[in-house]
């Protein structure tokens, strides 16, 4: 059984989602993450392996592909849980990260050599499997709870769906994509200068 398109409510795009499965359940997800508690509860437990069972009458009529399994039944569960982190779409998540964390640290400047505690998760996250990425981004999500930071929760299981083994050039390209735009949102204004007090001095 295939479930019908999302609706444009929460940030779904209409007609276009109904061509692609991955954004026609996080179109509905999204739609109904506030209004369903039963939806969402059942939808969030897909975030764990021992509890993902409750999610499969809502998410796996949307998987064509036995592979996409997991991913999907992850993306849901994230936007699922967290309906109090806001969704809008085309944001980067390494731009929101960004904003995270300025909103933590109260300080528009990045320091590379003092990295915060989400440009040290960025560090590793590329090298982490399918499970422990969707734990470092629901470790992220739980750091946005109480902000106004806005989260895209369509890129974010385009994120998860694409993920792959890590050997592939495609894989790869992926899992660097959140790092480079958490860097890349951060101007050449608002990066500290590296100190050069002992490398520059005359011999």
């Amino acid at each position: 059984m295939k479930h019908p398109a999302a609706t444009t409510d929460q940030g779904g795009t209409g007609m276009a989602e109904a061509q692609d499965p991955l954004n026609a359940l996080m179109g509905q997800t999204l739609a109904r993450r506030k209004s369903d508690p039963r939806f969402r509860s059942s939808v969030a437990r897909g975030l764990d392996q021992a509890t993902e069972h409750y999610a499969y009458p809502w998410v796996l009529g949307f998987v064509e592909e036995p592979r996409d399994k997991t991913a999907y039944l992850r993306a849901a569960g994230l936007a699922a849980a967290y309906p109090d982190v806001k969704h809008g779409q085309r944001v980067p998540l390494g731009a929101s990260l960004k904003k995270l964390s300025i909103s933590r640290s109260k300080d528009a400047t990045l320091d590379p050599a003092k990295p915060d505690l989400i440009a040290a998760r960025l560090a590793t996250f590329h090298e982490q499997d399918l499970e422990a990425a969707v734990s470092t981004i629901r470790r992220f999500l739980d750091l946005a709870r109480g902000t106004e930071i806005v989260f895209d929760f369509y890129a974010i299981a385009g994120l998860i769906t694409r993920w792959g083994n890590g050997f592939t050039d495609a894989s790869q390209s992926v899992r660097a994509r959140t790092i480079g735009d958490y860097y890349g949102a951060w101007t050449n204004d608002n990066i500290m200068p590296a100190d050069t007090t002992d490398t520059n001095q005359e011999l």
